[in-house]
């Protein structure tokens, strides 16, 4: 099943990256959080449910005037996880400040669907989050 995590979640962010909401959402389950308290620059806010998150990444992304959005790598952790890599860049549409960073995600599945999505400011602090750290 871990490969398969690993393409479920490629398949949730390519959807995302074309900004096909609907194939995008259709992969998390109808409980799914989305936690992005670790390394919020705009609205920290945990979402619950694929409409909360719908709601909470729209407004994340709006707050960018050119937000663009790369996976850097993607990671099979085994055990119902999968790691992604991103970088993200943007310019503040109130502040003007260009923002580019990067952090990981955290992706927690269960039978085929991702129940979870944690963002770290580092590939580290989410891999020992997993259990996996040195």
């Amino acid at each position: 099943m871990s490969e398969d995590n690993l393409e479920i979640v490629r398949k949730h962010i390519d959807a995302y990256r074309r900004e096909d909401a609907p194939t995008s959402l259709s992969f998390l389950d109808p409980n799914v959080v989305w936690d992005p308290s670790r390394v919020a620059v705009v609205d920290s806010t945990v979402a619950f449910g694929p409409e909360a998150v719908l709601d909470a990444v729209l407004r994340y992304v709006g707050a960018f005037e050119d937000y663009d959005y790369d996976v850097k790598e993607l990671t099979d952790l085994g055990s119902g996880g999968v790691l992604a890599v991103v970088t993200e860049k943007g310019t503040g549409k109130s502040s003007g400040v260009h923002v580019e960073r990067s952090f990981a995600t955290l992706y927690t599945l269960l039978d085929g669907k991702i129940v979870r999505l944690t963002m770290f400011p580092s590939e580290a602090e989410a891999l020992e989050a997993a259990g996996l750290g040195e």
